[in-house]
C-alpha cells in the first residue's frame, strides 16, 4: 500500500537523526563533568571522615598515655636517638626485656587500636618485629607472605582518589622477594621537614628541624603544641601518583609501605615543600638535584582537584589549597615555632 500524495512518511530521516545524536552528545558532554564532580565530592567526603577518626584516634591515644604517638620508633644509633634512650615504652608500659630487643612502630600503625583494628594490632610481635616480615607459610627466602603483616589492608588509611585505591597495593621493584604491600594515603605532620632521615655533611638533617607534631623516638604531648592546636597540622595526605619520580632509580613512591621504619619519612612529611609537589622532569638539572628529589619525598598531596586534606591538632579536618603561600603553609607544620597564621589560609 502506497503512502498517501502530500503524506510524511513515517520515521526519522537521516539528517534528523543526525541532529538527534549531536544534542544527546552535547547533553552527555554538559552532564559528564556534573557527574565526575559529583564523584570526587563523595570520595572527598569520605577522605575527610577517615582524616577525622585519625585527629580523634590520635587524641584517644594521649588521652591513655597522655601523650601523642611516636612518628617512628627505632633505635637509630647515638646520633639519632633523643637523650636517656633506650627508655621505658610506653606502648607496652614495660622496659625491653633485652638490649637488643628494639620494638618499632610507624605513626599509623600505634593508632590501630583506635581506628577499630585492635585484632590486627594484636597479630604484631611488639619485642621482634622482624617476625611480622615472614609468613610461617612461605618459603625460606621470601620476606613478605600472602598474611605478613604488612600486607593487611585497612579500609581507613585509603584515601578513594588515590591511585590504585580499589586494591591499593605496592608495585614492588623485586615481587619475587618483597611481593606487593600496602600503602597508606596518609601520613603525619612531621614539622618543616621529614628527610632526609640520614645525617650528610652539607645539607640539613632531621636533628636541624625535629618541630612537627610527629617525631622520630620521641613524643609530644598536646600542651606541648605552643602555636595552638588550631593552627598546627597533625596528618595529612600523601598523592602517589608521579611518573618521573618513579622513573628514577632507587626509592620509588609507589614501593612505600605503610610499616615502615627507615625514618621520619617513612611515616611523616614536611611542609617546607608546596602541597602536590611532583619531581619536575628536568629535575638532574637543578643547581641541586638531590634537594628536588628529596622534596618530593617530603611532599603532602593528593588526587583531590587543587590541593590536600589535612586534619589539625584540635581534630578538625580541611582542605588546604595548593595556592597557599610558603610562609603560611611551614608555619602550619610547627608545633612551636610562634608564627601569626592567617585565619583564612
Amino acid at each position: 500500500m502506497h503512502a498517501s500524495p502530500g503524506k510524511r512518511p513515517l520515521g526519522f530521516t537521516l539528517v534528523e537523526l543526525l541532529v538527534v545524536i549531536a544534542i544527546i552528545g552535547v547533553l552527555v558532554a554538559l552532564l559528564l563533568p556534573a557527574v565526575q564532580a559529583a564523584r570526587e565530592a563523595a570520595r572527598r567526603s569520605s577522605c575527610a571522615n577517615n582524616l577525622r577518626q585519625f585527629g580523634l584516634a590520635a587524641h584517644n591515644f594521649h588521652d591513655t598515655f597522655n601523650t601523642l604517638p611516636y612518628g617512628v620508633l627505632r633505635n637509630q644509633g647515638v646520633a639519632g636517638n633523643p637523650p636517656g634512650f633506650p627508655h621505658p615504652w610506653q606502648l607496652e608500659g614495660r622496659i625491653r626485656p633485652n638490649p637488643g630487643d628494639y620494638p618499632r612502630y610507624a605513626l599509623m600503625h600505634q593508632l590501630l587500636p583506635y581506628i577499630e583494628q585492635n585484632s590486627l594490632w594484636q597479630t604484631w610481635d611488639h619485642v621482634f618485629y622482624t617476625s611480622n616480615e615472614r609468613d610461617p607459610a612461605t618459603p625460606t627466602g621470601v620476606r613478605f607472605g600472602p598474611n605478613a603483616f604488612v600486607k593487611k589492608k585497612v579500609q581507613t588509611l585509603i584515601c578513594p582518589s588515590n591511585p590504585n585505591a580499589g586494591l591499593h597495593m605496592s608495585e614492588a621493584t623485586n615481587p619475587a622477594d618483597f611481593g606487593n604491600f600496602f600503602l597508606t594515603s596518609y601520613y603525619g605532620a612531621a614539622g618543616t621537614r621529614s628527610y632526609p632521615r640520614g645525617f650528610n655533611a652539607g645539607r640539613p638533617t632531621l636533628l636541624d628541624f625535629r618541630d612537627g607534631v610527629f617525631d622520630q623516638n620521641r613524643q609530644y604531648r598536646l600542651a606541648e603544641i605552643t602555636d595552638g592546636t588550631s593552627n598546627t597540622l597533625m596528618f595529612g595526605e600523601r598523592h602517589y601518583y608521579d611518573p618521573v619520580f618513579d622513573a628514577t632509580t632507587g626509592d620509588k613512591i609507589k614501593d612505600w609501605g605503610w610499616v615502615w621504619f627507615g625514618g621520619t619519612a617513612d611515616a611523616g612529611l614536611g611542609t617546607s615543600v608546596p602541597i602536590n609537589f611532583k619531581l619536575p622532569a628536568n629535575w638532574m638539572s637543578s643547581p641541586n638535584p638531590q634537594i628536588v628529589f628529596e622534596d618530593r619525598i617530603n611532599a603532602f598531596g593528593s588526587g583531590h582537584p587543587g590541593g590536600a586534606q589535612f586534619t589539625l591538632a584540635d581534630g578538625s579536618t580541611r582542605f588546604i589549597s595548593q595556592t597557599i603561600t610558603p610562609l603560611t603553609f611551614r608555619a602550619l607544620g610547627t608545633r612551636g615555632g610562634g608564627e601569626v597564621v592567617p585565619g583564612n589560609f
